[in-house]
């Protein structure tokens, strides 16, 4: 089986110029040539913004860029139609799809609705800071401009469980709605981190959670995506996007890949989550109000990086699936374990990693740097990224990996054994407003993950500047195997053994900084050699001379 490569295809500041589904299709040749075997495409559907909505402000999951609504026919990167050629030519191509689905907040509501609600602190959501009290909320959803088509669903104040202003004293807060309840089972900071941005959807209700499965049955009819990211799980109940999960999967009859955004930099977290929605454990986190509210390490402004934002139907029409999805907010864990289903999650103490040994001006011990992540606890369910749309400069949780560095961190997600790598398109591509180019030799350790980097591994984590490691390749995998060698310091060599099936062979840097090759030893080893700051990857000579060539 080759190697999977997912690509994030797009950055925060892309122009608003609706031609982002029709880059998609032209380079969808190239990147799977390359050796992309996944694409993650932003948020397709209609948000606040309009145009210029990257697509985390969610208005309409059912506008995928065919109605005027909010300004614009288009989102910002195009039509409907163009999206679904974007699909149908990512597919052409051998790639699978990757959808972003944000289910945790809506804005740009068409009206307001008198609510009443309580005061919560936003320090402790859990803590009621003032008396009921009545205020003005964009809570009603009636989508004028699609007058109905595909669902006649209307959105209402029910449908919430709180939200951040007060339109009519343009008072801002976090305001819990009278008879709501924040979701036990979310992550602790703030005590309870249910309430993100926007209005929040209200999973105890069997209206809103009937709404979800609907339109998730809707949108894989129509668009046919092969995976999903999950937007700001650690913001929804980890029991309620469970059980969503398992019926997409049962009523699209897909048993598809999913990759939730659970932002952290706290490995115990990310174990939890994994627990309840994979393995299926109790998901109560009992006394809530003693842990800490605050992570010195976790950025955890809103994930999406969206801004805040400035009747139901009749009960016998509501399925006994939608029940059970609302119940599991409300009801006490079950003592015994409960059935589980797959998710990956983003490694972000591993980012966070990257980036320290990236700054410690070469006084990171290397021999860390998977110490605490998610790859090294639960290889299975790891996503590993060394940037993305949210870390990048300007936005709200920025954490860029310094350039000199990524070959290094790529090297380390591309061409090891564990987890699932992501390449982020502002590295691919380049970030045109923050002046930043692609990244050098990106697209040779990407077409080397494909074709050569298979087989055991052995680690050479042993020095605390100069870390390597070997793949013995395979038989499926004709020149497979490589020997890795990365510092963050001084130039340096390292004795590495690749396999004695190597024997007198010639290794040659495939990125191009030594000129001579290295002759194997009888147990197929060398002294492999590395400059300073930065990665070699060696490779037998067939796969040199195609990496080299093609690359």
């Amino acid at each position: 089986m080759d190697n999977k490569t997912i690509m994030q295809y797009f950055e925060w500041y892309l122009p608003s110029d609706g031609l982002l589904w029709k880059k998609a299709a032209a380079q969808a040749g190239e990147l799977s040539q390359v050796g992309i075997t996944d694409v993650w495409l932003p948020p397709a559907y209609k948000g606040a913004s309009g145009a210029k909505s990257v697509g985390y402000d969610v208005y309409d999951l059912y506008d995928l860029g065919e109605f005027d609504q909010k300004g614009s026919v288009r989102t910002k990167y195009g039509t409907k139609e163009e999206y679904l050629e974007a699909v149908r030519a990512l597919h052409g191509a051998g790639i699978r799809v990757m959808a972003d689905t944000v289910l945790n907040q809506m804005m740009g509501a068409d009206e307001t609705e008198k609510v009443e609600a309580i005061d919560t602190a936003s320090y402790d959501r859990e803590q009621e800071t003032s008396s009921l009290h009545e205020i003005e909320a964009w809570t009603r959803f009636t989508f004028p401009g699609r007058k109905g088509m595909y669902s006649d669903r209307v959105w209402t104040a029910d449908n919430f469980s709180g939200t951040d202003l007060d339109q009519a004293t343009g008072s801002k807060g976090v305001y819990l709605f009278r008879g709501k309840q924040w979701n036990d089972e979310t992550d602790s900071e703030n005590v309870n981190y249910d309430y993100l941005m926007g209005v929040d959807l209200d999973f105890d209700n069997p209206d809103t959670c009937q709404a979800l499965i609907d339109w998730g049955k809707w949108y894989f009819e129509t668009v046919q995506p092969d995976a999903l990211r999950l937007d700001a799980v650690k913001h929804i109940s980890f029991e309620s996007y469970r059980e969503w999960l398992k019926l997409i999967r049962r009523e699209t009859g897909k048993d598809f890949f999913a990759v939730g955004e659970y932002w952290s930099g706290d490995l115990g977290k990310l174990l939890h989550y994994i627990n309840v929605v994979v393995d299926g454990q109790p998901s109560r986190i009992p006394e809530r109000k003693a842990e800490q509210t605050e992570d010195p390490q976790d950025n955890s402004l809103p994930e999406g990086g969206a801004p805040t934002q400035d009747d139901s139907l009749p009960e016998e029409e509501i399925t006994k699936e939608a029940r059970k999805i609302a119940s599991v907010g409300t009801q006490e864990a079950a003592p015994k374990k409960t059935e589980g289903t797959q998710i990956a999650l983003f490694d972000v103490p591993l980012h966070f990693a990257f980036l320290n040994a990236a700054t410690s001006n070469g006084n990171y011990d290397m021999r860390t740097l998977f110490d605490g992540t998610l790859v090294q606890a639960r290889p299975e369910c790891a996503v590993t990224f060394i940037d993305n749309h949210d870390t990048q400069p300007g936005q709200a949780l920025e954490s860029y990996i310094p350039e000199w560095f990524k070959p290094i961190a790529y090297s380390m997600i591309l061409l090891r054994e564990a987890g699932t790598p992501c390449v982020f398109y502002g590295d691919y591509y380049g970030l045109e407003q923050n002046n930043e180019s692609p990244i050098l030799d990106l697209k040779k350790l990407i077409a080397i993950r494909r074709h050569y980097a298979y087989g055991p591994q052995t680690d050479y984590f042993d020095d605390n500047n100069i870390i390597g490691f070997t793949r013995a390749g395979d038989s499926e995998h004709p020149d497979s195997g490589l020997a890795v060698l990365a510092t963050d310091g001084s130039e340096g060599m390292k004795y590495m053994q690749i396999g004695p099936q190597f024997a007198g062979q010639q290794f040659f840097d495939a990125l191009g900084r030594h000129d001579d090759p290295i002759t194997l030893d009888e147990n197929g080893g060398a002294s492999f050699h590395v400059h300073a700051g930065y990665v070699s990857v060696w490779l037998p000579e067939n796969a040199y001379r195609y990496i080299r060539t093609a690359f």
